[in-house]
């Protein structure tokens, strides 16, 4: 194993090898130096695991057969790590079966290179994956400053400090005990995170109002879901959490804002994220109010859904939820 954790970070990128044959490590390694990339190698999928951490590649070579696994059981493995999700792993074969491609595809390969190695063409690929890798981390920094910027926004006001985090764990654990999957889960637990990132635009006067709402300022508040699409809109990226943040007051007897939805016309997402909103609301002092119990909570949001405000099926769904939380507040507990 060479590891190059004193290395200043390279502009062309930084690439692991990993493959238990020293010599195909070393060609590599030649071929790619001169064109600016650092480089670190393992022999084995338990040496690369180490580097992962210490190393941080932009790009992973990774050959199929390796002596402690397969390295498509530790494709697996990268794959099955959220932070890992979108780093180019790049399989290197000889004369790989059908089935093993096959495999590798499914287990989320980026890209095959077949040995013997041709320079231009190993340069070539490498260069185009680890520009996309650079373009998506930009895109998760982008994201990551959303989020923080919606703390800030749950921070004016002491009362609604982690909000949106106890909503995003809330409908995160609603939205996997109703079956939500991929980007429907990820706009529950992600979106929740900055479901209301446009109240940015609100001003402290309004937010913070200790007293009752006139119609005029209520009207203002209102209007933080539309903010909050107009500021994700152009973030493609973020497109799949749009309903959380447009949608997440609208009610089931179509009383809600800002489009007034009904029933099953709100988008599923909005509905979970909107369940867990108003129970982290009921749960929260405020300075009109002291905190309900999840019990005098959840005794609450049950009539409301009587009269028709929420999807009543969610509501028992999170119930069941809560049984697995410690009391208190989860976020602080975790």
């Amino acid at each position: 194993m060479s590891s190059n954790q004193d290395l200043p970070a390279s502009p062309a990128g930084r690439i692991l090898i990993v493959d238990d044959d020293v010599q195909i490590r070393r060609l590599l390694r030649s071929m790619l130096v001169p064109h600016g990339y650092v480089i670190a190698e393992a022999g084995s999928a338990d040496e690369a695991k180490s580097e992962l951490d210490a190393f941080g590649p932009d790009l992973i070579l990774l050959d199929v057969r390796l002596p402690d696994k397969s390295g498509i059981e530790f494709l697996e493995e990268i794959r099955g790590d959220r932070a890992l999700r979108l780093l180019p792993v790049v399989m290197m074969t000889g004369a790989a079966e059908r089935q093993e491609r096959i495999r590798a595809i499914a287990a989320g390969a980026t890209d095959f290179i077949a040995k013997p190695f041709f320079p231009e063409e190993l340069s070539a690929r490498i260069h185009s994956l680890v520009q996309l890798k650079f373009f998506a981390d930009s895109l998760e920094d982008a994201e990551q400053i959303i989020i923080a910027l919606a703390r800030v926004i749950d921070a004016r006001d002491s009362y609604t400090a982690h909000h949106s985090e106890r909503v995003s764990l809330y409908g995160g654990l609603l939205g996997e005990r109703i079956g939500l999957t991929g980007s429907d889960l990820d706009a529950v637990r992600r979106g929740g995170l900055f479901h209301d990132i446009g109240k940015i635009a609100i001003r402290d006067s309004v937010l913070l109002k200790p007293g009752p709402l006139t119609i005029e300022e209520f009207e203002e508040i209102k209007r933080h879901p539309v903010q909050g699409r107009l500021l994700l809109e152009p973030m493609r990226t973020l497109s799949y959490a749009l309903p959380v943040i447009y949608h997440h007051h609208e009610k089931y007897d179509g009383s809600g804002y800002p489009e007034g939805l009904t029933g099953e016309a709100i988008p599923m997402v909005a509905r979970v994220t909107t369940v867990a909103d108003v129970f982290d609301a009921l749960t929260t002092n405020r300075t009109y109010r002291s905190a309900s119990s999840r019990e005098e909570a959840i005794s609450i949001m049950t009539s409301e859904a009587r009269k028709g405000w929420w999807d009543a099926r969610l509501l028992e769904e999170l119930r069941g939820c809560l049984e697995t939380l410690p009391l208190g507040d989860p976020v602080m507990a975790s």
